[in-house]
């Protein structure tokens, strides 16, 4: 007779699990953490938080634009601002 493959194969024992799973602890970084943002940035940005960008001398509406030695500077680059929009 021809053998094929047909043959059942034996069972697999089935595998025992435990009840109790082991415990494992977690692992912590021993590294010193440090903040993204050293101290001397932020005391930096605490002193200039108000004045960002403005100089003494900056016209803060209008009026005072208008009136400042540079009116001819600042009515050409409105312009130049209201084009681009």
């Amino acid at each position: 007779m021809e053998q094929g493959n047909n043959e059942i194969p034996p069972p697999i024992p089935p595998v025992e699990q435990n009840q109790h799973p082991q415990e494992v602890p977690l692992r912590r970084s021993t590294r010193e953490r440090r903040s993204v943002i050293p101290d001397d940035y932020v005391i930096f940005l605490q002193e200039h938080e108000d004045d960002i960008g403005l100089m003494e001398d900056d016209p803060i509406n209008l009026a005072q634009a208008m009136r400042s030695s540079n009116s001819e500077k600042w009515n050409d680059v409105m312009k130049e601002e209201m084009k681009s929009m």
